[in-house]
């Protein structure tokens, strides 16, 4: 099973600046775990399918998981986490939270579907490591270097 994300923002001036550089290493970290879902291993008839979180925000009072969204033909499965939307005077703060709530997001729906979240929190905190020692760099857009 392969972790990725998606970011949807629906509501006007109501998004997060989650750049390549903090979603790359957290893609790579959270695939290095190898977890998988029994219920889609079964479904799919395999573990070679893509779970992807959509990372939203919002001003209203959402649940913070929704989801499943299942398309059977490309083998995907979707989750959305809303992020209920604050402002931040530091980058640092801002991003500490999205991580904090994606991690939440990413362990309800590892414990709905009864599979061990361990390492996850890990992940995510040695990413808040990294961001907090350079900020700055986070903070950019990586240049794509398939083109």
């Amino acid at each position: 099973m392969k972790i990725d994300f998606l970011q949807l923002y629906a509501e006007v001036g109501v998004c997060y600046e989650i750049t390549d550089a903090v979603l790359n290493p957290l893609i790579e970290n959270l695939n290095k775990l190898n977890k998988t879902l029994p219920h889609y291993d079964k479904l799919f008839k395999t573990t070679d399918y893509e779970l992807v979180f959509t990372i939203s925000a919002t001003q209203e009072h959402k649940n913070l998981v929704y989801g499943p969204t299942t398309s059977s033909k490309n083998k995907v499965v979707y989750f959305t986490i809303f992020i209920p939307y604050k402002t931040f005077s530091c980058y640092t703060q801002q991003m500490y939270y999205i991580l904090d709530t994606i991690a939440e997001g990413m362990i309800f729906v590892f414990n709905k579907y009864k599979v061990d979240p361990s390492g996850i929190n890990e992940v995510f905190e040695t990413l808040k490591t990294l961001i907090a020692k350079d900020p700055e760099r986070y903070q950019k857009w990586l240049k794509d270097l398939e083109d």
